[in-house]
């Protein structure tokens, strides 16, 4: 879901998809088993954010959605249900870790990791998504978001998983709309009324089985401006490094990373 960022409390423009009081807008509900990578942050049982599982301990988010997280017992990450009033699989997390680079007025390196304390228990509704690599920009190419953002702005989040077809919009337009978009941004626009809203920060862009994105920030909501992603192939190098620390598969702990609990 988006979250207030410093720009939004300054200038009342732009806003990074965070706060509880979100969802899709122009979405329809999802069917179970549709997104089987797609989980739901909650703190202290309320939905915050969005997040994909990438592996069977580590979960993929947005940096925006972990600042301000001191106390790890009221955080849980729920797989395989569709439905907010519903657990699914619910599980406690270990660790958080997100990009040392990332800040709220400039809104770049909104990535970070949450470690869970157990392994996930994996089957048709419970999947990891594959990341993007590579160069290829997707300008052009048809997208699914999901998530239990709001539906319009000021409006209650949807209980049940919301999804939308969009479109990855050129990098140009997107700098024209937004003037903090960097290389490391990838963006989506189709039309008014189509879009992401508070509470799908974090969540999963997908183009062809592949996540790229991980929604960050926009113009709430779907008011006729691209909406902003984090893109996960520039950032490749960071969750391969970080994931591999939080595993304990290497002592060193990469540059770039800040341990938020």
């Amino acid at each position: 879901m988006f979250t207030l960022s410093a720009s939004f409390v300054l200038c009342l423009a732009v806003a990074a998809f965070g706060f509880p009081e979100s969802q899709i807008v122009g979405g329809r509900d999802a069917a179970s088993g549709q997104f089987p990578y797609q989980v739901s942050l909650r703190k202290s049982g309320s939905h915050f954010c969005g997040g994909s599982i990438i592996d069977a301990r580590t979960i993929l988010t947005a940096a925006h959605c972990v600042q301000g997280l001191t106390n790890l017992n009221s955080v849980s990450v729920h797989a395989g249900t569709n439905q907010l009033n519903q657990q699914g699989q619910s599980y406690k997390v270990s660790k958080i870790v997100a990009h040392k680079g990332f800040s709220l007025s400039s809104l770049v390196n909104d990535v970070a990791l949450i470690l869970l304390s157990s392994n996930i228990a994996f089957n048709n509704l419970v999947q990891p998504i594959n990341l993007a690599t590579g160069s290829k920009t997707y300008e052009g190419d048809s997208c699914l978001l999901s998530g239990w953002g709001t539906t319009r702005l000021g409006g209650n989040p949807p209980n049940n998983l919301q999804y939308i077809n969009l479109v990855i919009e050129t990098q140009a337009k997107c700098k024209q709309a937004h003037s903090r978009v960097q290389n490391s941004h990838i963006c989506t626009f189709t039309k008014v009324g189509e879009g992401a809203c508070h509470g799908d920060s974090g969540g999963p862009l997908v183009v062809n089985k592949v996540q790229v994105g991980i929604v960050s920030f926009g113009q709430p909501c779907a008011v006729g401006k691209p909406d902003v992603y984090t893109r996960v192939s520039s950032f490749k190098d960071w969750i391969a490094s970080n994931k591999a620390y939080l595993l304990n598969e290497t002592q060193e702990q990469p540059e770039d990373s800040i341990y938020i609990v």
